[in-house]
């Protein structure tokens, strides 16, 4: 008996290579960077890069045995250009003793410019990283007395703010009954200081004081 073919059967078309290219934008690939694997998907890298649009852009063969790319780059740096394109997320190398890493602003700032990544460029070349962190700065010159000077400011990370002291006098209370724990606080004296001063005013005397100023 002769065969018969089901002439009903049908056969998914072959799709043109472009397309299952770009049908594999959100397949994970792996980036092999200085001798760290990462794991991400061809949108990721690609939506801003220009450098890895045109590696993933299945005009050569450039993946290794394993189907991997190799990226001859700094792998520590890497994790944040990676995050950046991952999240938006721009990085911020701050220390609240030792204040900003430059070093590491333009290093990764040379990456950022090999990657092609116009956003993350623009951001490291401003140094908005400055204004991304402010600093509350607090000075107070305490007396024995009430009145006493205090600063309070809050600064862009990084600003020098210089306190200048001087010595300058001011007046100090002085209990009539000589009383050395009453100086300074006429609210501590009693009946027997107001005795004690009459009809006659309240007493001062001038000491020496640190002052500061900006």
């Amino acid at each position: 008996m002769a065969g018969t073919s089901d002439s009903s059967a049908t056969h998914e078309p072959i799709r043109p290579l472009a397309e299952r290219r770009a049908l594999a934008a959100n397949t994970p690939i792996q980036i092999q960077v200085g001798g760290r694997r990462f794991t991400t998907t061809k949108e990721t890298l690609t939506e801003e890069s220009a450098f890895f649009a045109s590696l993933l852009s299945g005009r050569w063969e450039n993946t290794l045995e394993d189907g991997s790319y190799f990226i001859n780059a700094d792998p520590v740096l890497f994790e944040h250009v990676l995050r950046y394109l991952r999240r938006g997320v721009f990085p911020l190398f701050f220390d609240a003793a030792k204040g900003h890493d430059y070093y590491r602003y333009l290093a990764l700032l040379e990456e950022a410019r090999y990657f092609q990544i116009p956003h993350l460029q623009d951001w490291l070349e401003k140094k908005r990283y400055v204004e991304a962190v402010q600093v509350v700065n607090a000075a107070e010159q305490r007396e024995d007395n009430p009145s006493h000077w205090h600063e309070h400011s809050v600064v862009p990370a990084g600003t020098t703010i210089d306190y200048y002291p001087s010595w300058g006098t001011r007046k100090v209370y002085i209990c009539p009954r000589g009383l050395f724990q009453h100086r300074g606080r006429p609210e501590a004296c009693g009946r027997r200081c107001e005795a004690a001063r009459g009809e006659g005013s309240d007493l001062f005397e001038e000491e020496p004081c640190l002052r500061c100023s900006q």
